[in-house]
């Protein structure tokens, strides 16, 4: 996804299967090295030097109304740019510019078993079960993140936000966004006011 020296993270990436960087390539991903000449069989020989960031989300929870739910997208806000067009410095290799897009949505949807999303049926953090990458650019953010949770037996969809401290997020680097999703379940039966006489 770039032209030349200039490469595009987008605001809107998807990702159709857990676990996979198939979509790297369109959602920003990019890298410089210096080639050495190797031999003649086997040519130059280089190792990339990744210049994006990429979170590794892996949502997971014990509560059992959210066990049968999907994962349909998530949504990450940052206090400064994460997403742009942006160029490639040729000689650190680092991407140059600031953007103004401070919001990424990563839509976690493909076909078959994926059709609603990727599922959040397990108790702890499993990056093959609901592995979700997103590509950012490296800097220091503030980064909320917002999981979007899909009941499809009730069409029922609504959100869980994380917020996280302010850190440096460096370039070819993974980063495990582990989250349990416990949030609490009010069974809508019992109802409170303050100073109630009934």
């Amino acid at each position: 996804n770039g032209n030349q020296d200039q490469v595009t993270i987008p605001a809107a990436q998807t990702q159709t299967t857990p676990n996979t960087t198939d979509h790297f390539g369109v959602s920003g991903d990019c890298g410089t090295a210096d080639a050495s000449w190797s031999n003649t069989k086997n040519g130059f020989a280089f190792a990339l030097d990744h210049q994006a960031a990429i979170l590794v989300f892996q949502p997971y929870t014990s509560n059992t109304v959210l066990t049968d739910c999907y994962l349909t997208k998530v949504e990450v806000s940052s206090d400064n740019d994460i997403t742009h067009t942006y160029t490639l410095n040729p000689t650190t290799g680092e991407l140059t510019g600031t953007g103004s897009g401070k919001q990424i949505i990563l839509t976690t949807k493909g076909s078959g078993s994926y059709a609603n999303g990727f599922p959040l049926n397990t108790t702890s953090a499993s990056v093959a079960t609901n592995g979700a990458y997103m590509i950012i650019k490296p800097g220091t953010h503030i980064l909320k993140i917002r999981y979007w949770v899909k009941d499809v037996a009730t069409n029922v969809e609504g959100t869980i936000t994380k917020v996280l401290s302010s850190f440096n997020y460096v370039k070819n680097t993974y980063y495990d966004m582990t989250a349990s999703l416990d949030v609490k379940d009010y069974d809508g039966d019992h109802y409170y006011m303050w100073d109630a006489q009934d």
